[in-house]
């Protein structure tokens, strides 16, 4: 299996992600991904270890299966640290359509409902720590941002969490609201792609 690390825990510093005792990643920091990386199939301890102290910060059994793609996401709730995977398929046979997606790895921030700038909500509710199904896409050009839910239906507005998305034809992607909303981390979007 393929397996990159997404460091969105907010109150981390640099770490290192070992899966049993093979380092996946090393000198990690805060909004970074790690290259791919290869893990056997089966159930293996995943360990976070800080690269300032040494302190385990986690260590979590999973699963991982053979022949597929994963992005395993280090982020912050409001009791504790956690890994959430996030599976990498394309979304249908079709190799003319884009697969898009959203998530919510912001630290006390949301749900959100992701809007398309004309106002149509594509993703609604999202949570802390949700990863959405992912919707077929025609390729070109997405404007779209993260807003508070409830906060209405009409365009994208300047005080929003907006982005231009450009996607292209059999490609996966998995936009991402990280940060805690204050100005040391301000809320922000990152766009996976695999």
């Amino acid at each position: 299996m393929r397996v990159r690390i997404l460091h969105a825990a907010c109150f981390a510093g640099r770490v290192k992600v070992l899966v049993g005792s093979r380092e996946l990643a090393c000198g990690l920091a805060y909004g970074q991904v790690s290259p791919y990386g290869r893990v056997s199939a089966g159930f293996r301890s995943v360990s976070v270890i800080s690269e300032e102290t040494g302190e385990e910060l986690l260590c979590e059994t999973m699963p991982f299966h053979g022949g597929r793609q994963m992005t395993l996401v280090l982020c912050n709730t409001m009791g504790c640290m956690l890994l959430v995977p996030m599976e990498e398929c394309l979304c249908g046979e079709r190799r003319e359509r884009a697969c898009l997606r959203a998530a919510n790895f912001s630290y006390g921030e949301g749900p959100f409902d992701v809007v398309l700038a004309e106002g149509e909500t594509i993703f609604p509710y999202l949570t802390q720590g949700r990863v959405t199904s992912f919707l077929p896409a025609v390729p070109g050009i997405y404007d779209f941002c993260f807003r508070e839910t409830g906060a209405g239906e009409e365009a994208c507005m300047a005080e929003d969490i907006g982005i231009a998305l450009k996607v292209a034809p059999g490609v996966g992607y998995t936009v991402c609201v990280l940060g805690t909303g204050n100005t040391q981390l301000p809320l922000e979007v990152k766009v996976l792609e695999f």
